[in-house]
């Protein structure tokens, strides 16, 4: 090749640099170029996405608040609430009416002893149940004296239905673990409970008076706080 040739050869590759692309540059433009519309499409739907993963987070948590079940109410005490009166220990002018009814036998310190159950009247024609003790196989109103301070007791007739109720007590007319009480003559079933719930049912025995005796065995430091009762069928509680 001459010089002449050199020359132009040369001068054609310079030109031609000038005109023709550089292949890498572009190549490399067009994937940014591709690259910055996938970020733009990303942003629009990845934005919205998280906005129903936070609603839909907040209403499944609300969803647990709302279905937590509440605590169980407290049941329902049974019964009405028993109130008695206090007893008063041998009231003055006592006066005795109809036929005492035994209650329970129970050992003293040297006899044997009989509860007895039995209607009074005291000072301005109160009506009272009362409960003394005598030996057993005494006559009431005998000679023998009564069992103890305390005997008799007597409580003033003035609940409905239950009109009067004693607690036996050690050293009482009635023994610890015994409780008497006069209720409305319809009456023909009498339970109680104390504070713990347990149940005691009682027993009827005779007619004192006005009203019915029933007789129940108590916890001893645990007496009847509630009571529960059945009517005769046929009959309709007396108005109070």
């Amino acid at each position: 090749m001459t010089d002449l040739e050199r020359k132009l050869a040369d001068a054609l590759r310079t030109e031609t640099s000038k005109v023709t692309p550089n292949l890498d540059a572009a190549w490399a433009e067009q994937l940014r170029r591709q690259h910055r519309p996938r970020r733009r499409r990303a942003a629009v739907w990845i934005a919205p996405l998280a906005a129903v993963l936070v609603v839909l987070t907040s209403v499944s948590i609300a969803t647990q608040v709302n279905t937590v079940q509440p605590p169980p109410a407290p049941a329902a005490r049974p019964g009405q609430d028993l109130v008695l009166a206090a007893p008063l220990i041998s009231p003055s002018g006592l006066v005795f009416s109809g036929e005492p009814k035994a209650l329970t036998d129970f050992a003293g310190q040297t006899d044997a002893w009989t509860s007895y159950a039995t209607d009074a009247a005291g000072f301005g024609g109160l009506r009272l149940l009362c409960v003394e003790a005598l030996p057993k196989n005494a006559t009431h109103g005998g000679p023998k004296s009564n069992f103890g301070i305390e005997s008799p007791s007597c409580v003033p007739t003035s609940g409905y239905p239950v009109k009067a109720g004693y607690i036996g007590k050690n050293g009482g007319p009635l023994p610890e673990g015994k409780a008497v009480f006069l209720v409305d003559r319809v009456v023909r079933e009498l339970r109680f409970y104390d504070s713990a719930g347990d149940l005691t049912q009682a027993r009827a025995l005779d007619v004192l008076g006005a009203g019915r005796l029933f007789l129940a065995d108590v916890e001893p430091g645990s007496p009847p706080v509630r009571f529960e009762i059945n009517w005769t069928p046929e009959a309709q509680p007396a108005s109070r």
